[in-house]
């Protein structure tokens, strides 16, 4: 009886382990699952919280699709977000990406909410991507700056984003490409619309359909 209890419970003990090892790998996948686009459908956890105390609200339209390079770039030179005065303590990155999100859903174009975290330094950043037909996927950056634009002045930006070097950035009016070889082969030339790095990228969660 005492040996088949011991067989009992060591298989018991076997069992537990194997459903936990299990829970964690699947808790792995959910979380790497929407650092990409995620065509299942499912929804990821999401939660963020501008400065003014109120939550994100991301506003999604099921029958937006993916934009061409051109409509993309269209839609973000039409758009007036940018155009927005950047204020630490009323209207910051965080809703600069939720606007622009949802102007572009109202668009019929499917957008991303992204945050990006640093590592060298404790704020992170928030940001938008699309999911482009010719090109891929595209981060934008419309974050405003403290003194109003000219005329014919822009804030929208290709985002350049690879984990573990520097995040980059670029006015759309100077680029066609969202590849970082592109970024980083050029942005020592002093070339206009290269905008000032941020930091280093640590990682980058990609929030697709809320």
């Amino acid at each position: 009886m005492e040996k088949w209890l011991k067989i009992t419970y060591t298989k018991v003990l076997c069992i537990l382990s194997f459903t936990v090892i299990v829970l964690l790998l699947a808790g792995l996948v959910y979380s790497t699952e929407f650092s990409e686009k995620n065509p299942s459908g499912t929804k990821p956890k999401f939660s963020a919280y501008k400065v003014s105390g109120s939550p994100v609200i991301l506003v999604d339209d099921p029958t937006a699709r993916d934009p061409t390079w051109e409509e993309l770039m269209q839609f973000l030179e039409e758009d007036d977000t940018d155009r927005i005065l950047y204020q630490l303590d009323s209207f910051n990155c965080i809703d600069f990406a939720e606007r622009l999100h949802n102007n572009a859903e109202s668009r019929g174009i499917r957008a991303a909410y992204v945050s990006v975290s640093f590592q060298d330094r404790q704020n992170g950043h928030a940001i938008n991507a699309f999911e482009t037909a010719d090109k891929g996927l595209v981060f934008i950056d419309c974050t405003g700056a403290e003194n109003p634009l000219g005329e014919l002045d822009s804030n929208d930006k290709v985002a350049y984003i690879v984990p573990d070097r520097e995040y980059g950035s670029v006015s759309i009016y100077y680029t066609d490409t969202p590849d970082y070889e592109f970024y980083e082969m050029r942005k020592g030339k002093r070339l206009k619309g290269f905008f000032k790095s941020i930091g280093t990228v640590k990682d980058t969660r990609i929030f697709w359909g809320m």
